[in-house]
């Protein structure tokens, strides 16, 4: 049997933090058997001739996963926000070779040719709550950029694509899922998107959440997402 890495260990106890807590109700979680480590689909120009310049760096090898998917479902028991996540991660590999997302009938030029780069690394396909993270292939860039797709981002004149760039990294991306587990909305913490008007729940579930989950998980040190939401505000 493989052993586990650091990496894949601490998202497995994530998973188990969630299930350990009388807290929460998990409706639904998985870790699928260990697959290839990201490395050995090296070079891309095999998988693709024209990835041969796409970079996957250092960092990226090193933090990803070798889970073929990796998930939980869960509600917060008694929520007075409904509070609740959902991530699906499938191996990163398993995200370049994916389709990528289609932009709207309407999307401008750009938009196009921004979506036809994105690929979805996370998303919540049981709840369906119309939102996902997504990698962007670019050529010769490293670290790679990760985006956000949220329905209630919509705005028809500012962003009809309900998408948004998120100042995260991959790697940085899998150490803040640890620490939100998945709450719906948690990656605007990482963009320049006020949480207001629209977004205003938004931000009652994520200060709920920051409410509860230092209490629920002590092992974590939620300072810098309390910081992060205070500037949302």
């Amino acid at each position: 049997m493989k052993s586990l890495t650091p990496n894949e260990e601490r998202h497995q106890e994530s998973l188990d933090e969630l299930r350990r807590s009388d807290a929460f109700d998990v409706l639904f979680d998985e870790q699928q058997k260990l697959w290839f480590a990201l490395d050995e689909f090296l070079p891309l120009s095999d998988t693709k001739a024209e990835w041969a310049d796409l970079e996957l760096g250092p960092d990226l090898l090193r933090c990803s996963l070798r889970f073929k998917r990796i998930s939980s479902q869960w509600r917060l028991t008694g929520s007075r926000q409904d509070l609740a996540g959902e991530f699906s991660l499938p191996h990163f590999y398993k995200t370049l070779i994916g389709a990528a997302p289609r932009a709207t009938d309407d999307a401008s030029e750009n938009d196009r040719q921004l979506f036809s780069e994105l690929r979805i690394i996370d998303s919540t396909p049981r709840d369906a709550t119309g939102q996902a993270a997504l990698v962007r292939i670019q050529l010769a860039k490293d670290p790679l950029e990760i985006w956000y797709q949220d329905r209630d981002l919509y705005d028809s004149v500012n962003n009809p694509q309900a998408c948004v760039r998120t100042t995260l990294n991959y790697c940085e991306y899998l150490d803040a899922l640890r620490l939100t587990k998945g709450t719906f909305g948690w990656q605007l913490l990482f963009t320049d998107v006020l949480l207001r008007d629209t977004l205003q729940h938004r931000a009652e579930t994520l200060t709920e959440m920051l409410e509860v989950f230092p209490a629920a998980f002590p092992a974590h040190d939620y300072t810098s997402l309390a910081e992060r939401l205070e500037a949302r505000l």
